[in-house]
């Protein structure tokens, strides 16, 4: 019980002090241009569009699916109970 009272004790603490941080700082940190998220923007969907990229992330996301597929496959196959004795 007291494990939980000194852990309550710190998320308070570290709420409080996030509460405080949020007050004293209530406006905008920092501004980004227009023009800036507009090329940002243009230059991911360009990333996106390039074959390279693509390979990548069809290889990143075809790999652990090809595990998967294959281990639901074997489940389909019955275990092995050894040698059979007549």
């Amino acid at each position: 019980m007291i494990k939980a009272y000194k852990w309550l004790g710190g998320v308070g603490a570290v709420l409080s002090g996030l509460a405080l941080t949020l007050a004293a700082h209530a406006q905008t940190a920092f501004v980004v241009p227009t023009s800036t998220a507009n090329s940002a923007t243009a230059y991911i969907g360009s990333q996106l569009a390039d074959s390279g990229t693509l390979t990548v992330i069809a290889v990143a996301v075809g790999i652990p699916l090809l595990f998967y597929v294959a281990h639901q496959v074997i489940g389909l196959f019955p275990k092995s109970r050894g040698a059979r004795r007549s």
